[in-house]
């Protein structure tokens, strides 16, 4: 992981690949952490539910949003095939219960009929998505009447901050995510900011904010 140049680093940022990926998405459990976690507290799923997560990485946190209500089923999607790969072999018992699965597939052209999710939430992905209104509209494609949606980032004045971020990323604020999720039909939408420990990184301590913003179909 320290051999890696920021350019590389921020390559498996958008898309862990190989032994390098799987080093920095161990990174990014650590990094993620709390938007994670909090993301899933705000979701705030009902029982009999079916999730989607985008970018689910490795994995880690599975355990921890199925463990949030009672009979919740859980897909996890992530273009990166290593990525499926570690999240299978950390959350197998899960996937033999029959409730969760994780699959290879990408935001643009999602493998679900139309109104059939009724909740998706993604963390840190939306600085790579390849087409913001487009992808967008994918989500709100699949999701069920009622349905909600949970956009865990960082806003652009704490990615600034950090270098990785200069590559490949594209960073936005609280306003943007918020215009972007009304312009494609969502409505209720609001903006949580929740502030976190300082974030050590190159000898500086930052501090780190994470925003959740929701709407519903």
């Amino acid at each position: 992981m320290s051999d890696l140049s920021m350019q590389e680093i921020a390559k498996h940022l958008r898309k862990p690949t190989g032994k390098n990926g799987k080093e920095v998405a161990k990174q990014m459990n650590k990094g993620n952490q709390h938007l994670c976690l909090n993301s899933y507290k705000l979701l705030k799923p009902k029982p009999n539910s079916l999730i989607l997560e985008i970018g689910m990485g490795n994995g880690f946190f599975t355990k921890d949003l199925m463990g949030l209500n009672h009979n919740l089923e859980y897909i996890g999607l992530d273009f990166s095939q290593t990525m499926v790969d570690e999240a299978i072999r950390l959350n197998q018992k899960l996937i033999d219960s029959g409730k969760v699965s994780f699959i290879n597939g990408s935001i643009e052209n999602l493998p679900f009929k139309d109104n059939s999710i009724d909740y998706i939430t993604t963390t840190n992905t939306i600085y790579f998505w390849p087409d913001l209104s487009k992808n967008a509209r994918e989500l709100y494609r699949v999701l069920n009447p009622n349905g909600k949606i949970l956009i865990a980032y960082r806003p652009k004045k704490v990615l600034d901050n950090l270098e990785v971020s200069n590559y490949g990323f594209n960073k936005y604020t609280k306003t943007e995510v918020e215009s972007l999720l009304a312009e494609v039909g969502f409505e209720n939408i609001y903006t949580e900011e929740i502030s976190e420990p300082d974030f050590h990184i190159q000898g500086k301590s930052l501090q780190m904010i994470g925003l959740y913003s929701t709407g519903i179909k």
